[in-house]
């Protein structure tokens, strides 16, 4: 018999594991979209985290965002830019760099790829029990 605390774990080790993989595609993804500062970066976080459900409880945080942001500038994915925001506070707004958009073009063929796997799709649908619909959006 599995111990209870054991599972827990276990459990909390694998929704960690996802976020972690996901959280850089996701930074990268919302700097995309338009110049913003780390903060600015963790709210809209928050919203892809924000689960009702207290097993899922995925922090976003200061110290998981600004080390992601400080090795993707590091290694030229993003550029950062010191400014004075509308409260008059001297911020870091990010966006995102050639290679950065190089990287999420490479980011976008996986995921397109993915969803037009019968397999994975088939896993999506057990894990959410909702069917997904591959139909090209823009």
């Amino acid at each position: 018999m599995t111990d209870e605390n054991d599972f827990n774990k276990s459990h909390e080790k694998l929704v960690k594991q996802f976020s972690n993989g996901i959280t850089h595609n996701l930074i990268l993804w919302i700097i995309s979209k338009e110049n913003i500062h780390g903060y600015g970066i963790m709210k809209k976080l928050e919203e892809f985290f924000n689960f009702d459900c207290n097993q899922c409880d995925i922090k976003i945080n200061s110290s998981k965002v600004y080390p992601i942001l400080s090795k993707m500038e590091k290694v030229g994915l993003i550029a950062g830019e010191w400014k004075v925001n509308e409260n008059n506070k001297r911020v870091k707004y990010y966006s995102i760099t050639e290679k950065g958009e190089i990287v999420l073009g490479h980011v976008q063929t996986h995921m397109s790829n993915v969803l037009n796997s019968p397999t994975w799709l088939a896993f999506f649908k057990d894990m959410t029990g909702m069917e997904i619909n591959n139909e090209k959006r823009n």
